[in-house]
C-alpha cells in the first residue's frame, strides 16, 4: 500500500510540476499564457483535485491499518509474555455454529453480569474482527454479529433483497449523513458555423447536485433472560431473523420508499422515470405485452441505454406463465425443451425462477414489489430498468454491523437492538428506469 501511496504523490508532483513550468515560461517571455495553455492547467488542476482526494482516502486506511496492527501487537505481547513459544497454524473463531459457547449468553454475561470468562470471550472474538477488517476499536461501537450467524439464516424464508443484489453496491463513507452526486443536468451543445471566420455559439453547461441521505434501518425485541441463558438456539433464531428482516426492509425501501420519514426515495417514487399506464377492468397477457415493451423502448429512447432487468412480484410472474396462445399452449416454457418462436423461457418456476427471461432481458422475482397501489389498494406494478444506475451505499455489504444490547428498567429480561445505515439512490438518471402501473396491474382480475 505505501507503494501505491508513493506513486500516488509522485503522480500528483509530476502533475503540479507541468503546471508550474507552463506559469514559468509565460512569466519569463513577460506574457499571459494561452487559451491552451490555460485549458491544460484547469484539466491538470481538476486531475490534482481528484488524485488529493485518493490520497486522503489510502492515507486514512495506512493510519486504521497501523493502529490495528498496533493493537494486535500488544495484545500479542500480553499473551505471549509468560508462555511458551507456540506456532498456531489455525484455530476456529471464537463464536461458529459448532461452538459451545453462545454469543448472546456471553455478551449479556459481559455486560451485565460481571463474568470475566464472557467478557474474556467477546474481547477475543474482537479481536479476531480486527484482524479481518481495515477498522479499529473506535469503530466498533457495538458488538459486530458473527459471519456464521447471517451464513447459517441465509436460506431461511424472507423476501430477502433481490432488487439490491443487482443493483451497485458501494461502501458508505465513513462520515456523514448525506451524499452529494453531482449531475451534469445541461450539456454543452454544438453549432454549425454558419460562415467562415465567425464566431462559433456559446452553450451554457450546467450541473444539478443530487443528494442522497443516508437513514438508518432498526429492529429491537425483548427476551427473558431465563430464555437466553436456558434456552437452545435463541441467538441463532433471533439474530439471524433480525439480519434477514433489516436486509428485506431495505430492499422494500429501495424499491418503494417515500424518501421521508427516515425512509429512503425507492425507484417507483423517483421523480421523472419513464411511467407507462395500464388502464383495464378485465386485462390480459395479450394487452399487458406491449405495455412491458413500451417500457422497454422507452429507456432506449429516454436514457439512450439498455434495460438490464425486470422486476416484479412473484404474484404477477404467475400471469405470465400461464398466459397461452390461440392454441393453448403456453406462451412461456423450459428453455430444456428449446422452444421455438417464444417470447421468454425460464429454467424451472419458483421465487428465483432460474434463467427467466423476456424479450432476452432478465426477470427478476422480489416479493417486496408493493401489491397494494393505486384506489383500491390492490395494485401492482412492474419495473423495467438499467439497474447499474441503481445504487445502494450500505456497510458490510448489507449485514447490520450493530449489535447492542440494553437491559429494561425494573424487567428480568435483556433487550437487543440491531441496526444499520445504508443511503439509495436511482436518481442519477432516473430515465434509466420505467414503471408500469393502473388497473391492469390486479393479478386477480386475470
Amino acid at each position: 500500500m505505501n507503494s501505491f501511496l508513493n506513486q500516488l504523490n509522485e503522480t500528483r508532483s509530476n502533475k503540479q510540476g507541468i503546471i508550474d513550468a507552463t506559469l514559468n515560461l509565460a512569466a519569463e517571455n513577460e506574457r499571459d499564457i494561452t487559451d491552451i495553455e490555460l485549458a491544460n492547467v484547469q484539466a491538470l488542476k481538476l486531475e490534482i483535485d481528484k488524485l488529493d482526494e485518493r490520497i486522503v482516502q489510502v492515507t486514512d486506511l495506512e493510519t486504521r491499518k497501523a493502529k490495528a496492527a498496533e493493537l494486535q501487537a500488544s495484545v500479542a505481547s500480553t499473551e505471549t509474555r509468560s508462555a511458551a513459544p507456540a506456532r498456531v497454524i489455525s484455530e476456529e473463531a471464537t463464536y461458529h455454529e459448532r461452538s459451545t459457547n453462545n454469543f448472546l449468553a456471553d455478551a449479556m454475561a459481559a455486560e451485565f453480569g460481571g463474568s470475566y470468562e464472557a467478557r474474556e470471550r467477546i474481547g477475543r472474538y474482537q479481536r479476531e474482527m480486527l484482524e479481518t477488517r481495515d477498522v479499529s476499536t473506535s469503530n466498533m461501537a457495538g458488538l459486530v454479529v458473527p459471519q456464521y450467524l447471517v451464513d447459517s439464516f441465509a436460506t431461511l424464508r424472507r423476501a430477502g433483497r433481490p432488487v439490491l443484489d443487482i443493483s451497485v453496491n458501494s461502501a458508505l463513507p465513513a462520515q456523514g449523513m448525506t451524499l452529494n452526486i453531482g449531475r451534469l443536468t445541461t450539456g454543452v451543445t454544438s453549432y454549425v458555423q454558419a460562415s467562415e471566420n465567425s464566431a462559433p455559439t456559446e452553450s451554457n453547461p450546467d450541473d444539478t447536485l443530487l443528494t442522497v441521505n443516508v437513514n438508518t434501518v432498526a429492529s429491537m425485541f425483548d427476551l427473558s433472560k431465563q430464555a437466553v441463558l436456558r434456552g437452545t438456539g435463541i441467538e441463532n433464531q433471533l439474530l439471524g431473523d433480525a439480519v434477514r428482516s433489516y436486509q428485506t426492509k431495505v430492499d422494500g425501501l429501495a424499491i418503494n420508499g417515500s424518501g421521508s420519514s427516515g425512509e429512503h426515495l425507492g425507484i417507483l417514487n423517483t421523480s421523472s422515470i419513464n411511467a407507462t399506464t395500464y388502464t383495464d377492468a378485465t386485462p390480459t397477457y395479450a394487452e399487458f405485452f406491449p405495455k412491458l415493451v413500451a417500457a422497454i423502448t422507452d429507456i432506449s429512447t429516454n436514457f439512450f441505454g439498455s434495460a438490464t432487468h425486470i422486476v416484479m412480484h412473484p404474484s404477477f410472474a404467475s400471469v405470465i406463465l400461464k398466459a397461452l396462445d390461440g392454441s393453448n399452449r403456453p406462451q412461456f416454457t423450459s428453455n430444456l425443451g428449446n422452444p421455438f418462436n417464444a417470447p421468454g423461457t425460464f429454467q424451472r418456476p419458483g421465487y428465483d425462477l432460474g434463467g427467466f427471461q423476456i424479450l432476452g432481458i432478465p426477470v427478476v422475482l422480489d416479493a417486496n414489489v408493493p401489491t397494494n397501489l393505486g384506489a383500491g389498494t390492490n395494485e401492482t406494478a412492474v419495473i423495467v430498468g438499467n439497474f447499474d444506475e441503481s445504487y445502494i451505499f450500505e456497510d458490510n455489504s448489507g449485514t447490520p454491523l450493530y449489535v447492542r444490547f440494553e437491559q429494561p428498567d425494573g424487567n428480568i429480561a435483556i433487550r437487543t437492538v440491531v441496526f444499520g445505515f445504508s443511503a439509495y439512490t436511482a436518481g442519477k438518471y432516473p430515465k434509466a428506469f420505467s414503471a408500469i402501473t393502473g388497473t391492469g396491474m390486479i393479478v386477480a382480475n386475470y
